[in-house]
């Protein structure tokens, strides 16, 4: 897992795993935590399934 934003009040995290079937597809989670005083509050969580070559898509279309 890994924390792509973090500051006092809110935290995003990214989780990727490969799924076991079919081949080439991934879990991917954006997970988004509310914070008071270093405690979470309330979770999101936003989970897609996609292959690679739309991983490629995300990442091109966030870096533009």
């Amino acid at each position: 897992m890994s924390i792509i934003k973090e500051n006092a009040g809110y935290r995003l995290l990214l989780k990727k795993n490969p799924c076991l079937l079919p081949e080439g597809l991934n879990n991917v989670e954006f997970i988004g935590e509310q914070l008071k005083d270093g405690e979470v509050m309330n979770i999101s969580t936003y989970q897609f399934f996609m292959t690679k070559d739309e991983l490629n898509i995300l990442a091109k279309a966030l870096t533009e």
